[in-house]
């Protein structure tokens, strides 16, 4: 109706000028061109009241020649019953006459869709505009005023429900105001002539909601055409559709405030990219940013700075430790919340960058070969009442009867004394008599040369850990052996090498704070006790000296390890003239041995002296030292 076309001399442009009763016009509609068949025009003066009604005559000619233009299609697609409705709902008001001639394409629609008239001309006009739209804007298409659309909230909330819509900011010239967009997935839906069928959300386990929660706030939080509280919405829904989860369960009993619900979810969402790093935790800045400058919103932040809000008093969140002062500025999530409301889940680390994790694979004690050992009686009893209590029979029932007491229930044992006296040798046998697979760790695995890295490294061994100890039946043993590096006295950062002795603390102070926490079973072995720290000093359970062995565990090392080459006279000279420790006894024996190997006869008497003497070579006389004598 709007084209122009030069037939016959004439030029028509957009509209048929004024035409008086006498002028006979036949308008034919044909490849959506206007033809003029025959025109006489007769002019004469008109006044107002001929100019109106003339006005009116036309604008009912144009309109009659617009419904014989359109030529309804034998069939419907979405896409092309959606355009009839959107070109007749343009400046309709609404009207009666609107819904009468859009009955065909909207009956299609409705059936088609599973939706009410109004929707599918919401949806409709959201199609053609491909942006966030006000309840001004919506009006303004339709020719309505803002508060006749508002008549309709219930079906656009229908649609927010069925999440073909989501809340967007409509931004026009005169401000920002709430409005409505379609969901991603629509529009590629309605082109392919099939109904939207909305993502899953519901009926996801742990791993998948929080996968899903990252996925969604990475695309949405920082959108210039989102609003936080729009996100909170979602995350609600989501909550919903998962009751069946801890976390999900949780956060509804938080019901009557929103923030509440969705500061939760963030700080998981911030543990999902940030795990374990330096950077994980939170700001208060950027929560700031997030929540809306208002009464309620301050005395929320003013909660988390003084540690009473609810999240926190529940045991979720807490204020993130760092150099071993709380920074009442940033808040993770505690090991309660990670243990009870994400059990199972494992942290993308989305955010982290890719760093070195010391060995920590598992060994077997089905492959640890049985071995005599020998102990003093002090330390016999020790082991055997150690491995006793850390057997499969014991164990689960002691822990519980100390957590119902109140008590930590996790086992630390330290072993020490003199290198070779079997301590490493010894929780290997503990390992294999008691079932129990090995996670030994490799102490200078643990260093790294970057700003930082160490102290990842010996969170990411506990978080390890924690993590095996959940999915295996059995609880293996973490096994810092020779922990001497690691476990001893911390320092002032006034030295020589001031961020070394940092690092080292830091190392420490994690490992401290991970002891006090251990639900497992840690032992350490080491050989300078008297570098070792008193505060790791207290948090070993059981301590247990390996002296050098006496005269009559010697006498058994040496008629054991060298077998029947020499009478039990011999072994007990032996273990009289030389005060050595099991492991040099063991390194005769395998020199004896080796001999053997070589020369197809056993070791004499004569030739075990020898070995022991060169034992001991290498023992110069200790200098004495000047001065006074402590």
């Amino acid at each position: 109706m709007y084209h122009g076309t030069f037939i016959d001399g004439f030029y028509l442009i957009g509209f048929i000028g004024i035409i008086t009763s006498s002028v006979k016009v036949k308008i034919l509609t044909f490849a959506d061109e206007i033809i003029l068949v025959n025109t006489i025009i007769m002019y004469k003066p008109l006044n107002n009241h001929v100019q109106h009604s003339m006005d009116d005559e036309m604008n009912n000619m144009v309109a009659i020649a617009m419904e014989n233009e359109y030529k309804e299609p034998k069939s419907w697609t979405i896409i092309t019953a959606l355009d009839r409705v959107l070109e007749l709902a343009n400046d309709s008001e609404l009207s009666e006459e609107f819904w009468k001639s859009c009955k065909r394409p909207m009956a299609y629609l409705t059936k088609k869709l599973g939706m009410t008239k109004m929707q599918v001309v919401v949806v409709a006009i959201l199609v053609e505009t491909g942006e966030p739209m006000s309840w001004r804007g919506i009006g303004k298409f339709l020719h309505c005023s803002r508060l006749s659309i508002m008549r309709y909230s219930d079906e656009i909330e229908g649609l927010l429900k069925k999440r073909w819509l989501i809340r967007r900011t409509a931004r026009e010239l005169s401000g920002q105001f709430e409005g409505f967009a379609l969901s991603h997935g629509v529009v590629t839906a309605l082109r392919h002539n099939t109904p939207f069928v909305p993502e899953k959300i519901d009926g996801l386990e742990i791993q998948e909601l929080v996968d899903r929660l990252e996925g969604y706030l990475d695309k949405y939080l920082n959108s210039r055409n989102c609003e936080f509280e729009y996100n909170e919405e979602w995350i609600v829904q989501l909550c919903i559709a998962n009751s069946h989860l801890p976390l999900c369960k949780e956060v509804l009993r938080f019901e009557d405030d929103i923030h509440i619900q969705s500061l939760l979810m963030l700080v998981i969402y911030d543990y999902a990219q940030w795990a374990e790093s330096e950077e994980e935790g939170l700001s208060l800045s950027e929560i700031d940013n997030l929540y809306p400058e208002e009464y309620e919103a301050g005395k929320m932040r003013k909660k988390l700075r003084d540690g009473s809000h609810p999240l926190i008093k529940r045991g979720y969140i807490e204020h993130k430790c760092e150099d071993g002062v709380a920074n009442t500025e940033r808040f993770i999530l505690t090991r309660k919340c990670k243990e009870i409301l994400l059990d199972g889940y494992i942290p993308s680390k989305s955010k982290c960058l890719t760093s070195r994790i010391p060995e920590q694979d598992l060994k077997n004690y089905a492959v640890i070969k049985k071995k005599e050992m020998f102990y003093n009686s002090a330390e016999q009893g020790q082991i055997e009442r150690l491995t006793s209590l850390l057997s499969q029979e014991n164990l689960p029932s002691i822990q519980q009867r100390l957590e119902q007491e109140g008590m930590r229930k996790g086992f630390a044992c330290l072993f020490y004394g003199a290198p070779g006296t079997g301590k490493t040798e010894t929780v290997l046998q503990i390992a294999r008599q008691t079932g129990r697979d090995i996670m030994q760790i490799d102490i200078a695995g643990l260093r790294d040369k970057y700003v930082g890295e160490s102290e990842k490294n010996i969170k990411s061994v506990f978080r390890h850990y924690r993590h095996i100890c959940k999915h295996k039946e059995v609880m293996p043993i973490l096994f810092f052996n020779e922990a001497d590096g690691i476990f001893g006295k911390r320092t002032t950062t006034e030295g020589n090498n001031p961020s070394v002795e940092k690092m080292n603390n830091a190392m420490q102070n994690i490992i401290l704070q991970e002891m006090e926490d251990l639900d497992g079973i840690l032992i350490a072995t080491t050989n300078l006790t008297c570098n070792l720290d008193s505060a790791f000093e207290r948090r070993f359970l059981f301590k247990v000296e390996f002296k050098k062995p006496g005269t009559e565990v010697k006498t058994k090392l040496w008629s054991s390890m060298i077998g029947d080459s020499i009478t039990q006279e011999d072994a007990i000279r032996l273990a009289k003239k030389y005060d050595f420790s099991g492991g040099q006894i063991e390194n005769i024996a395998r020199k004896g041995t080796i001999e053997y190997i070589l020369s197809g006869k056993r070791a004499t008497m004569e030739e075990l002296e020898m070995f022991c003497q060169s034992e001991t070579l290498d023992k110069k006389p200790e200098r004495k030292a000047i001065g006074f004598a402590c």
